[in-house]
């Protein structure tokens, strides 16, 4: 059942006007252009975005946390190791350090239109991008990379690496981080 381009515009305006429900509340500011530029496209509206971040994590932690684990540490922009090795308690428990890179999820108004979009994902290379048909016409497409790191940093209260290791891991996945977003994706 394809959409009409009213109900498109009905369902992209309540989309932009929705509370943002996502940890951090708002748009990451490496990103604004790029989100602000695809939702100004009548045929598109992003329902989520993040321009990738560092988070520090300890995992078998009591419930009532997200996933069951805790969240000590998280950057979406280039990350102090010094901030990070500050907020690193192996006593914690299970010590986790995970970059991962820039995701959006964009809503878009035909299966053409979303095919437009993954081409141009993927020519920027995103290759793990992908399109999804759900009810009622609903296409989105999800732009995405597969360079993330998921790291154990300490387990059962011993820490697993040297401070040399972790400094290598922030660098890796701020540069990572910033020529994703800086060198594959133009806009203007």
């Amino acid at each position: 059942m394809r959409m009409t381009p009213e109900e498109f515009r009905h369902q992209k305006y309540q989309t932009l006007q929705g509370v943002d429900l996502s940890r951090k509340g708002c748009i990451d500011d490496a990103i604004k252009l790029l989100v602000e530029v695809i939702n100004n496209r009548d045929e598109f509206v992003t329902t989520s975005s993040c321009s990738g971040r560092v988070i520090l994590f300890c995992e078998n932690i009591a419930e009532g946390h997200k996933k069951g684990c805790k969240w000590l540490f998280t950057s979406h922009d280039s990350v102090d190791i010094q901030e990070l090795i500050n907020s690193v308690d192996p006593a914690e428990g299970n010590l986790v350090f995970k970059y991962e890179p820039l995701i959006l999820h964009i809503r878009c108004f035909t299966l053409e239109h979303a095919k437009l979009l993954h081409t141009c994902a993927l020519e920027a290379g995103f290759r793990n991008s992908g399109i999804t048909l759900g009810k009622h016409g609903k296409v989105m497409l999800a732009v995405r990379s597969c360079m993330g790191l998921e790291v154990p940093i300490s387990e059962n209260g011993e820490l697993l690496v040297s401070h040399k290791l972790a400094n290598a891991l922030v660098v890796l996945s701020s540069s990572a981080e910033y020529g994703e977003i800086k060198v594959r994706i133009s806009v203007g």
